[in-house]
């Protein structure tokens, strides 16, 4: 997912401010970590280019590669201008009309040297409404006058009507976010491989190798189905148990008492019997063969 950002983030780097900026769009069901995902890339970008070109421009000025805008139900024109000069702690977002503050922060993304514009929870927009028309409008400006790269963060986005504008549907590229599944052997080796490297960020004083990926794997996929919100969640809040009872590691017996979101808890039983009966194995028959 990375490279593919890095991708679109980079191929526009050098292109002139009056051209179309590149648009793209992590579309994902809810608890998949599309958000986790935007963040990191934005920290990503945040960080490389201050390490390769320092805190301060030329000019003077703060450098801020990224700016992010949260959207709301009803997030119109001028409410999405004067939260990018939110963003900026800009001194005239108190006042102005809504192409005032479009300029405003046009100037501040261009003196900051911004590369790219972070819009979450883009599901609340309703696209096919007026304001909704609006706001599509506003995004295709941007593009055209920012200096900026927007990534778009969501879930069913194209049901919301994001691409029906022609002119949005060819300048964003369409990302998604899928489950962990098991149902062939390379999708158990990456539900595997992320199971060993969050098992290395556990600090619990009686960890060790495999805990999570040998000794618990059927049953945190039991209890998350592949849902990385879901699985992130009962490794927390299991670590959290094992701190307060002294356990200091995570077993079977103590993460079955950690409670969980509804949408996980509903297929719990219905995954814990399949994997029980060997319908499904959440491990990869390399591994199954040496127990």
């Amino acid at each position: 997912m990375f490279s593919d950002l890095t991708e679109v983030l980079e191929a526009g780097l050098d292109q002139p401010n009056w051209q179309a900026k590149s648009m793209a769009a992590l579309d994902a069901f809810p608890g998949l970590g599309k958000t986790t995902i935007g963040l990191a890339f934005a920290k990503h970008v945040h960080n490389s280019l201050i390490r390769q070109y320092g805190r301060f421009t030329d000019s003077g000025h703060e450098r801020w590669p990224v700016i992010r805008v949260g959207m709301m139900g009803d997030t119109g024109v001028k409410d999405f201008n004067w939260a990018m000069l939110e963003f900026f702690a800009h001194s005239g977002r108190k006042t102005g009309t809504a192409s005032t503050f479009l300029s405003r922060a046009l100037d501040c993304a261009l003196s900051c040297e911004s590369r790219l514009l972070l819009v979450d929870d883009l599901q609340f927009l309703q696209f096919r409404s007026a304001q909704g028309t609006k706001l599509s409008n506003q995004f295709k400006s941007i593009a055209n006058e920012f200096p900026v790269m927007i990534l778009f963060i969501g879930h069913e986005l194209q049901t919301k009507g994001l691409y029906d504008d022609p002119q949005l549907a060819y300048r964003i590229t369409p990302l998604e976010l899928k489950a962990f599944t098991i149902d062939d052997e390379a999708g158990r080796e990456q539900w595997r491989n992320f199971l060993l490297a969050l098992e290395q960020r556990l600090v619990l004083a009686r960890k060790y190798p495999g805990m999570l990926a040998d000794d618990l794997s059927d049953h945190l996929y039991a209890r998350c189905h592949g849902h990385i919100g879901s699985l992130m969640t009962l490794v927390r809040r299991g670590c959290q148990r094992a701190f307060r009872t002294g356990e200091e590691r995570l077993t079977v017996a103590l993460m079955s008492q950690v409670k969980l979101d509804r949408a996980a808890e509903q297929r719990r039983a219905e995954w814990e019997a399949r994997l029980a009966s060997g319908a499904n194995s959440s491990r990869p028959a390399r591994r199954r063969k040496r127990e």
